[in-house]
This record gives C-alpha cells, sequence and structure tokens, in this order.
C-alpha cells in the first residue's frame, strides 16, 4: 500500500476520487510542516446530476494530520443540469 492509498482510506474517497499527489513540507524552527494533499477525479467519469461543463479549483484545510496542518486542494467539476443551470459537484 503506498502513501496516497493510505490517504484515501484515511480521508474515505470514493470513485472517482483519488489522491493524485501529495507534498509535505517538514517543519522548521518556529512552525509547524505542512501536507498538502492533491484530489482529482477520473477522467472522463459521468456525473449524475448532469454533464461536467468545466472545473473550479478549490482549496479546504482539513484537520492537522498529528502536528502538520493540513490542505485539501481539488479541481472540482461543476455540471450543467438537464434544466440548463451549472451546480458545483
Amino acid at each position: 500500500m503506498n502513501s496516497n492509498q493510505i490517504f484515501e482510506m484515511a480521508l474515505g474517497l470514493e470513485k472517482p476520487w483519488h489522491v493524485k499527489e501529495i507534498i509535505m513540507t517538514k517543519p522548521e524552527a518556529g512552525h509547524h510542516g505542512q501536507i498538502d494533499i492533491y484530489l482529482d477525479f477520473e477522467k472522463g467519469f459521468k456525473f449524475p446530476n448532469g454533464k461536467t461543463h468545466d472545473t473550479v479549483e478549490r482549496t479546504w484545510q482539513h484537520l492537522n494530520f498529528f502536528q502538520h496542518k493540513c490542505f485539501l486542494h481539488a479541481r472540482v467539476p461543476r455540471v450543467q443540469t438537464a434544466d440548463g443551470k451549472t451546480e458545483t459537484v
């Protein structure tokens, strides 16, 4: 099991979502380390809400992992619904 799979399990990710990349910044004097987890979804996945229109980049601060600050970064799909509205998944 690799680190991406461990974080996918810890975050409870399910298809089509997966961990694309993890960047860890080591702690320095007076500062905590940081973990940046980049999430993505399977290319071509069809979301049930409608056709994928485009994506927007979003970032959320997650609970710390041990003493490291943790941020989730994701390319979030926006879909066009049957009534022509655009919604974020």
